[in-house]
C-alpha cells in the first residue's frame, strides 16, 4: 500500500504538506497490522542512493493507520563509511504530520568533492514518536553515495623510446586519460633486457604523483655514457600499483633503446673498441646467466604484481624444467654455439623422459610400441613445439619463425629419439660382432614402419603443397599463415584431418585390421 501511495504522492518539504481542505473527507488507511487507533511512521524505502554531484537527496517518510491526529517523530543521521562534514552534512530534527498528512520528506545535503572514493553509505533513523504514534518496520534507512569522479587511466605516451647514450637522460611521459579528478599515484620500475642497470643506465623503482587536474607527468632516467663502443642496449620500464581508483591502460610498459653514438676517427680505435665489445659481451653474458635463474625461480619471470592464478599453477608444475633450461648459457657466450649445444642436451633429456613415460603408459594401456610412438610419444614431444610455434606466429610479422620452429623442432626430436639410438646400436653391433655374424647388423623388425613412413610422406607432401598454394594464392592473402578466416579454417581443418587419418590408418595397420602390399 505505502509503495502505491508514495508513487502517487508529491513529495513536499513544506510544513503544511498534504493538508486536506476543511470539507474534504480524510481517508483512513490501515497500518500494516490493521490497527486504526494509532499512527505508524516509517521510511518509504529501506535504502536510497544518489550520485555525489546531485547536491541533495530526499528521503520519503510515510504515515499509516490513524491519520486524524497530529504526529511527530525525530530523525538524525549517523556515519557509516561516509563521514559527516566530508561526504554529507549531518542533520537532525523533528518531522510533524498535520491532521490528514500521510507523507513527508527529509532533505539531506550531499558534499561533492574531487577525490575518487568507493561508494559510501550513511544512515538516517527515526525515533521518539509522540503519544499515539508508533514506529513501523523501516525506522532506519541506508543512503549510498555513488562516486562520480573519474581518476583516469594511466599509461606511457609511447610504447618505445630511442635515446643516444650521450643524451644523459631519458625522458618518458606518462599520460592520464579519461578523467583527471583527485590525487593519484602510480609506481614505475626499470628492468634489464640487454642494458645493465648501473652500467648503461641508473635503475629506478619509484612512485609518481598526479595532483587534481594534472594529465601528464615526465619521469627522468639517467643514461651512462662510457665513451666505449657498444651495441645498442635496451631496457624496460613498467607501471604498476595505480591508486585512488585509477587504472592502467594498454601501454603500461615501454621499451627504451640506448643508441651508441661514439665517434671513431681511426682504424686502430675501431679495432680496440671492437675488442672491448667482445669483452663486454662476456660481462653481459654473466649478468644474463644470473637473470635467467632469477626469472626461472620467480613466478611470471619476477613480475608477481601482474601474475594471475594460472601463472602460479604453471610455475609449480614446470619449476623443474624451468631450472634445468636456465642452465642453458646465454647466446652471447662462444658465439651462440655453447647455447646451441647445451640446449640440444636439455632437449635430449626432455625427449628421453617423455619417451620413457609414454612407453610405460602405452604398456599399461596395452598399446603396441608403434602405436605408442605415433600417439603418446609424438604428442608429448611435439605439443610444446606446437605452442611455441603458435607464440611465434602471433608475435612475428612473418611465418618463418613459426614454420621453422615446428619443422626444426620435430626434426630434432626424431634425430634424438631415433637417429642417435639407432646410430649407437649400429656402431655397437659392428664393433662387438664379426662381419659375417648376423648379429653385427642392426635390423628394424617393425613391419608397420614402411607403411607409416609412406603415409607420413604423403601427408607431408600435401602440407607442403598447401603452404605453397597459400604463398601464391590471392584468396589466401599470399601468406602461409593468417589471411581470410574461411581459408584459414579450411587450411587448418585439412592439416588436422591429415593427422587424424595418419593416426587411424597407422594404428589399424599395426593391429592387422587393414593390410598394404
Amino acid at each position: 500500500w505505502y509503495q502505491r501511495r508514495v508513487r502517487e504522492a508529491v513529495v513536499s518539504t513544506q510544513s503544511t504538506g498534504n493538508k486536506p481542505k476543511e470539507d474534504e473527507h480524510i481517508p483512513e488507511e490501515p497500518s500494516r497490522n490493521g490497527d486504526m487507533t494509532v499512527s505508524r511512521i516509517e521510511f518509504s524505502a529501506a535504502a536510497y542512493s544518489c550520485m555525489e554531484n546531485e547536491g541533495t537527496i530526499k528521503l520519503g517518510v510515510i504515515r499509516t493507520g490513524n491519520l486524524k491526529c497530529k504526529s511527530t517523530v525525530s530523525y538524525e543521521t549517523s556515519d557509516g563509511t561516509a563521514n559527516a562534514g566530508e561526504d554529507y552534512v549531518a542533520k537532525s530534527g523533528v518531522i510533524e504530520f498535520e491532521e490528514g498528512e500521510y507523507i513527508k520528506s527529509v532533505e539531506i545535503e550531499i558534499i561533492d568533492d574531487d577525490v575518487w572514493e568507493e561508494t559510501e553509505t550513511f544512515f538516517v533513523r527515526l525515533f521518539n514518536p509522540n503519544r499515539g504514534t508508533e514506529m513501523d518496520k523501516i525506522c532506519v534507512t541506508q543512503v549510498s553515495i555513488i562516486n562520480d569522479d573519474e581518476p583516469g587511466i594511466l599509461q606511457f605516451q609511447k610504447p618505445s623510446y630511442l635515446y643516444k647514450e650521450s643524451a644523459g637522460i631519458a625522458e618518458l611521459i606518462i599520460e592520464r586519460n579519461d578523467g583527471c579528478d583527485g590525487r593519484i599515484t602510480v609506481h614505475y620500475k626499470t628492468k634489464d633486457i640487454t642494458a645493465i642497470a648501473g652500467k648503461d643506465y641508473e635503475a629506478r623503482d619509484e612512485e609518481v604523483e598526479f595532483t587534481h587536474g594534472e594529465v601528464t607527468k615526465t619521469i627522468h632516467i639517467p643514461l651512462m655514457d662510457d665513451d666505449v663502443f657498444n651495441e645498442d642496449k635496451i631496457f624496460e620500464v613498467m607501471l604498476s600499483e595505480p591508486t585512488a581508483g585509477s587504472s592502467l591502460g594498454k601501454t603500461k610498459c615501454t621499451i627504451v633503446t640506448i643508441l651508441n653514438d661514439d665517434d671513431y676517427q681511426t682504424l686502430i680505435t675501431r679495432v680496440a673498441n671492437l675488442t672491448s665489445v667482445n669483452l663486454d659481451k662476456l660481462v653481459i653474458g654473466k649478468e644474463s646467466y644470473k637473470q635467467q635463474f632469477q626469472e626461472a625461480l620467480s613466478v611470471n619471470g619476477g613480475n608477481v604484481d601482474d601474475a594471475e592464478t594460472m601463472d602460479f599453477v604453471l610455475h609449480f608444475l614446470t619449476f623443474g624444467w624451468k631450472v634445468m633450461f636456465a642452465c642453458v648459457p646465454p647466446a652471447h657466450m662462444a658465439g651462440g654455439w655453447l647455447c646451441f649445444t647445451v640446449a640440444l642436451m636439455c632437449i635430449a633429456i626432455v625427449t628421453a623422459v617423455i619417451g620413457d613415460m609414454a612407453t610405460v603408459l602405452g604398456l599399461l594401456l596395452g598399446l603396441k610400441d608403434s602405436v605408442t610412438a605415433i600417439t603418446l610419444v609424438a604428442l608429448g614431444t611435439s605439443l610444446p613445439d606446437t605452442f611455441a610455434s603458435k607464440v611465434a606466429a602471433m608475435n612475428e610479422d612473418t611465418a618463418d619463425a613459426a614454420i621453422g620452429n615446428i619443422t626444426g623442432s620435430n626434426s630434432v626430436n626424431v634425430f634424438l629419439g631415433l637417429g642417435i639410438p639407432w646410430l649407437m646400436a649400429t656402431i655397437y653391433k659392428a664393433l662387438v660382432y664379426e662381419a659375417d655374424d648376423t648379429r653385427s647388423k642392426f635390423i628394424i623388425t617393425d613391419k608397420s614402419m614402411p607403411f607409416t613412413i609412406a603415409l607420413y610422406s604423403i601427408a607431408a607432401i600435401i602440407t607442403l603443397l598447401l603452404l605453397t598454394w597459400r604463398r601464391y594464392a590471392v584468396s589466401a592473402g599470399k601468406a602461409e599463415l593468417g589471411g581470410d578466416v574461411k581459408i584459414k579454417m579450411i587450411s587448418g581443418g585439412i592439416c588436422v584431418s591429415m593427422w587424424c587419418i595418419y593416426i587411424i590408418c597407422a594404428s589399424l595397420y599395426a593391429y592387422d585390421i587393414i593390410s598394404f602390399n
